[in-house]
Parts: C-alpha cells; structure tokens; sequence
C-alpha cells in the first residue's frame, strides 16, 4: 500500500503509509522449503533498497507466523524540551551507531521530520467588531478547505459520503485562502483577510512524552547478536557523545523490559526456592536436610549455561521460564533419594548401608522421571518448523539442567548427606558419652562437675 488520500479519514491514523510512504508485505514461503531464514532474507532487501536513491529511510522488519511483532529492539531515549536540540543529538548518535555498531540494524529516529502547516492567526477584536469568533471562522475555513459531508448517496447497497468544498484551483495558494469569502450576522461578506492573517511554519507530526517530559528514541535491531551484547555496544557509543545541558539520554525499549522481566524471575525463583525450603523443613523436621536437596539447584543452573552455550542459543524469556519450572523438577529427585535414606536409617541401618541401599533402590525411579521429562523436551528442543523459534530454548533449558542435575543427586546429595550425618552422630555419640560418664559419677564429684 501508497500514500492515502484527502477522503482516508479517521482511518489513516491508525495506517503507516502517508504521501510519502509505502508499506510492503513479503510473504516467504514453508520455512522447510527455503534455505534461507527470514532475518538473511531480510538483510538481503536492506542492501537492495540502498541502491534506490529515491527511498530516504528505510526499514525491514521480520515477523513470525502468527503475526507476532517486529523484533525487539534497543532503544536511546533522548529527554528535552527543544525540538532543535534533541532532533540534532539524536542525528548524531545515529550516525554513530551506524558508523561504529556494525551489528545494529534498521537505525531509525522515532520522530519524523518537520512538516510544513499553516496556522490561521485570527485578530479577536476585528472578528467581534463583525459579530464573529474564532469558532466560526475557523469551521468555516475547515468546511471550505477540507470539506463538508452533506448527505450520503446511495448506489447498489453502499452508502458513500458527500463532500462539498471549494474548487482546488480555489484553495490551492495563500492567497485563495486569505480571499475567502466569509458571512456576517448582519449579512455583510467580508474576506478573510481583513480579521486574520496566515502564517506557515514547521512542526513536528507528533510530540511523544514519557514520564511528563518530551522525549524521541534512536531504535536499532540486533542482527546476528543478542539483544544484550547490542545494547552493551550502544551503551559505549552514547558515553562518548557530548550531551547538552538540559537533555538527558538514557537505553530504553525492549532492553529495558527486558531487564525487568528478567528481575522479576530472578525474585521468582528465589521465591520459589524459599517456599521449596520452608516445605521440606516441616516435612523432615530438620534444616540440613532441605539444604542437601538445594545443592542440586547450582548444579542445574550450570547445566543450563553449557546447554545454552553448546547449542549457540541466547537466554530469552522463554528460556528463563524454563529455569523456574525446573527448580521443582531439580528438588523433585532429592526428595525421593533423602526420603529412603531417611527411611533406611530408621529401619536401623547405618549410615554408608543406607546410603548404599537408597543409591540402589532409588535409582530406577530418579532416572525415569529424568528420562521421561528430558525426552518429552526433545521434540520442542529439536524442532525446526515455524514458530519454533519461541519454545526451542526452553527445551534446550530443561534438557541441559536435567541431565546435569540428575548425575548430580545420584552423586553430591548422597555425599552432602553422609557428610552432614557423620558429624551429627559424632556429636550424639559424644553428647551421650558424656552422659553416661556423669552417670557413673559420685554424688560429691556431680556437685564438683
């Protein structure tokens, strides 16, 4: 789609053609049928439309199967009141990111450039000296230039509005405009002209604000990188751009969300692993032995990490949800090998024989339920098709802290287990030895001791 026209209405603000812009759709084919993927096909079009002298700006953006949004993006937020000023400063970082990040893609400025208007500056005093006011002579300006609906009409079922307005060659130049004939209450016609003049200057099309101030975004997207290595890179370039004094730059956008989505799973998970404990405390009636099944924990998370590093797969998300539901997975196999030793030793075996019987009863059921889950995610670890894109870490997660995690409480916990029990029986076995000497102690030496 081009361009819109005078009669688009109300509906081309929520378009993003205008006269001087085209939008354009490429639909690519199965992702199996192509040998490309749609970022390479993208970054195909970028070095095409460059050879077009006509096109000023332009961006490509890629988007999923399911009509998802365009890529995340990192974001200068530029703060300040002067137009001039952050309309320079953000030209000049985005120059520079396109000079010296050569992974930042589709540079653009979120403000667009002046465009020129015409401000109709009526005289007050003049306008009420005629019985007029500034209401009734700007509508009748809008209904001359713009136009007027007036009625409908009616051709095979559709209605379509009628619009009734000067000429063009009659509101085509200032001066048309200052002729226009304008009605009094007394029925006089005077011009335009004589209660108000016309002014054209530039403006903005819009004013964005946050946090009340006025504010643009210089937005680059990552291409062959992740969102935070190519935030990392923006940062360096704005430290060294000289900001004016009352304009404050800072990095915002997706990034931004990002970071605090990210904060908020991290106080999840630590949540999470809070309540885990407090659970298995009652449960046990002790406080070292939820500790010996959190060690599992640090152990899942370097699973992760070497899965996330061997696969070539960045941290997103999805793959941060999948550490959270890992945690109860990862404590799920401690509890069922503490619970038998536990058992075991009530039962009247010692410490290593009930360690060696839990090791050897325990360990079908640890590997089943490991197995099951790290098989259940391999077909979303594995997939290719569209759309995969989104849940392929999270498999990749699980799988990597499963496999990690299971050796792990077959081995660490058990140790962990032996370890802490040795010295709580040293010190039972001591506290009873002492017990039983002064037991055997005489009445005098009882008083002495």
């Amino acid at each position: 789609s081009a361009g819109s026209t005078d009669e688009s209405g109300t509906s081309a603000m929520f378009s993003s053609t205008t006269n001087n812009t085209i939008s354009m759709t490429v639909v690519c084919v199965k992702k199996y049928e192509r040998k490309r993927s749609i970022d390479e096909i993208a970054e195909v079009i970028r070095k095409e439309l460059v050879n077009y002298p006509e096109i000023i700006r332009a961006q490509v953006t890629s988007q999923g199967g399911m009509g998802g949004g365009g890529g995340s993006s990192v974001d200068v937020e530029i703060y300040g009141y002067s137009f001039d000023e952050t309309n320079v400063l953000a030209e000049n970082v985005r120059n520079l990111i396109l000079e010296k990040v050569p992974d930042a893609r589709d540079v653009i400025i979120s403000r667009e450039k002046d465009r020129p208007e015409l401000n109709l500056v009526i005289d007050k005093e003049k306008a009420a000296s005629f019985g007029l006011n500034a209401a009734t002579v700007s509508t009748y300006v809008r209904n001359r230039v713009g136009g007027l609906a007036s009625g409908y009409l009616k051709e095979d079922g559709e209605e379509y509005d009628i619009v009734v307005r000067l000429r063009e060659d009659d509101r085509n130049s200032l001066a048309d405009i200052s002729n226009l004939s304008i009605p009094t209450a007394t029925g006089k016609i005077i011009k335009l002209s004589q209660i108000a003049t016309i002014e054209e200057y530039f403006a903005p099309p819009t004013i964005s604000r946050k946090s009340r101030q006025r504010y643009l975004t210089v937005s680059a997207m990552p291409f062959n990188t992740s969102l935070g290595e190519l935030s990392m890179q923006v940062q360096g370039v704005i430290n060294q751009v000289t900001v004016p004094e009352g304009i404050t730059m800072a990095i915002g956008g997706d990034f931004e969300d990002q970071q605090e989505m990210f904060g908020n799973i991290i106080a999840l998970a630590l949540l999470i692993i809070m309540l885990v404990y407090v659970v298995m405390a009652s449960q046990f009636e002790s406080f070292s032995k939820p500790a010996i099944i959190l060690l599992a924990i640090p152990f899942a998370i370097t699973g992760v990490i070497l899965a996330l590093w061997i696969t070539g797969t960045t941290l997103d998300m999805i793959a941060a949800l999948g550490i959270v539901m890992l945690l109860g997975i990862v404590v799920k196999n401690g509890i069922v090998l503490v619970d038998y030793i536990n058992l075991m030793r009530d039962r009247g075996h010692e410490l290593s024989e009930a360690i060696a019987l839990s090791g050897r009863s325990r360990l079908r059921p640890v590997m089943m339920t490991a197995m099951t889950t790290i098989l259940g995610m391999l077909p979303m670890a594995l997939s290719r098709g569209e759309g995969s894109e989104m849940w392929h870490p999270l498999g990749i997660v699980v799988i990597g802290g499963l496999l990690v995690s299971t050796f792990v409480t077959l081995i660490v916990v058990p140790v962990f287990y032996a370890v802490l029990s040795k010295n709580s029986d040293r010190n039972k076995q001591e506290k009873n030895r002492r017990s039983f000497i002064f037991m055997q102690l005489s009445p005098d030496d009882k008083e002495e001791e």
